[in-house]
């Protein structure tokens, strides 16, 4: 007999449709993407894949800065809820904390949540969250960014390499090209004219530079691939996916690997900005 709380990934792993936020005051309200200055709440859909039911589960929710490899010491802790689950049952937890967001990173979305009992199911110690293989947290890590014609369709997104170990870390940082389909399993938690699952297009002249605003020379020395991306112990360092947009819209990985262990993922979504609605970039 045993519990086991569960909030399950997504594919990749960093974009799991079971945690999705509902900007504005009803909790109940539409779902769609965080809002500068107003009130925010994050879902997640909990399961017990276990044979015991448990009383009283904790559900923790946290959200971060565009960034990969982050930990419970650098994510921000948004609220806490309780949840009850008889064996093999499934529940839409809220968070019972309101969020304000403070930062968006044009569509940026890095919310994670987990799932645990103090003693039926307790967490691991580390203050890792290890996403991949532990069954009780999961991630969304999606950034949305536009690219127009008056930049040539070039684009920059800045985000953070998080070392969450004491001791510092060289990581190997690059991009795997993704695809739109990817993006289906999160669709009812988006307006539909937002994920453009049916674009085509493709990014090019993909890299990696040190500047979180890098003008278009700098742009074109950027890395494709940063094969030893030093972070001290318990810190953060920036860095910049910048690239080509040729199309409507396309997907890209960007991967955090140390010691050939992918550790963390992030996932941006790059849009033609002159074709998506007036108003849609912030919904």
């Amino acid at each position: 007999m045993s519990v086991q709380l569960e909030i399950q990934d997504g594919s990749p792993w960093y974009l799991s449709p079971n945690i999705w936020t509902v900007p504005g005051n009803d909790p109940e309200g539409s779902p769609g993407m965080p809002i500068v200055g107003q009130n925010c709440y994050m879902w997640a859909r909990v399961r017990n894949t276990g044979s015991t039911a448990v009383n009283n589960a904790q559900v923790r929710f946290y959200w971060a800065n565009p960034s990969v490899g982050f930990d419970r010491n650098t994510a921000n802790f948004i609220g806490s809820s309780n949840v009850t689950l008889a064996a093999g049952e499934t529940r839409d937890v809220l968070c019972l904390t309101p969020w304000i967001p403070v930062f968006v990173n044009d569509g940026h979305e890095c919310v994670l949540a987990e799932a645990f009992h103090s003693t039926a199911d307790p967490l691991p110690a580390s203050p890792a969250f290890n996403v991949p293989t532990d069954r009780h947290v999961a991630q969304r890590n999606l950034t949305v960014v536009m690219a127009f014609k008056s930049m040539n369709m070039m684009f920059s997104a800045a985000f953070s390499v998080c070392n969450p170990s004491r001791k510092d870390q060289a990581f190997r940082i690059y991009t795997r090209p993704g695809r739109l389909e990817e993006l289906r399993p999160l669709a009812k938690h988006y307006d539909p004219e937002f994920l453009p699952l049916q674009g085509k297009g493709e990014v090019v002249e993909l890299g990696f530079v040190a500047r979180p605003c890098p003008n278009q020379e700098e742009m074109r020395h950027a890395k494709e691939v940063i094969e030893d991306f030093k972070v001290a112990g318990k810190t953060c360092a920036g860095l910049s996916l910048v690239g080509r947009l040729s199309g409507e819209a396309a997907l890209v990985h960007v991967i955090q690997e140390v010691d050939g262990k992918e550790i963390g993922g992030l996932s941006i979504l790059v849009i033609n900005g002159d074709a998506t609605p007036r108003g849609k970039e912030q919904q």
